[in-house]
């Protein structure tokens, strides 16, 4: 990886970080709308045109368009806090399934790093304590089973 990618990686989960906090304090504060407004600008910011495909992508499908797992782990933690925004709406249907494609995007990027990505282990254990792991696709489960 070059310098200028490097720096554009470190960059963006400094600003992801960022974000992540502020969406957080939104939704705990009950400002659900400011809340999802933030999640969907912060992709747009994050991964421009591309993020309306990604949207309509599964998560292997996702996974090969963004191709690195930082970037992987980014839009997973966004779907993630979408699915906690969901849940607060009292949608959980959408959220279970939000919350579930997190998961799988974390799982891809776990997949893909050959030395690990802390980060996206730690957001993956987390959200397997949520999603019903039986259900995943046998891929997933295999990972995930790897996870502890």
């Amino acid at each position: 990886m070059s310098f200028r990618q490097r720096d554009y990686l470190l960059r963006m989960i400094e600003q992801l970080a960022e974000a992540i906090g502020r969406i957080a304090g939104l939704r705990r504060a009950g400002q659900l709308d400011e809340a999802e407004l933030l999640v969907r600008t912060t992709a747009d910011g994050l991964f421009g045109p591309m993020r309306d495909m990604l949207d309509r992508l599964d998560a292997a499908g996702a996974s090969t368009l963004l191709g690195d797992g930082e970037k992987i782990g980014a839009y997973a933690a966004l779907c993630a806090e979408q699915a906690e925004i969901l849940e607060l709406r009292g949608r959980a249907a959408q959220a279970l399934a939000e919350r579930r494609r997190a998961l799988e995007l974390y799982l891809e990027a776990v997949s893909r790093a050959p030395d690990g990505n802390p980060r996206a282990q730690e957001g993956a254990r987390a959200l397997l304590a949520r999603v019903d792991a039986a259900r995943l696709p046998e891929r997933y489960r295999a990972l995930a089973a790897r996870l502890g």
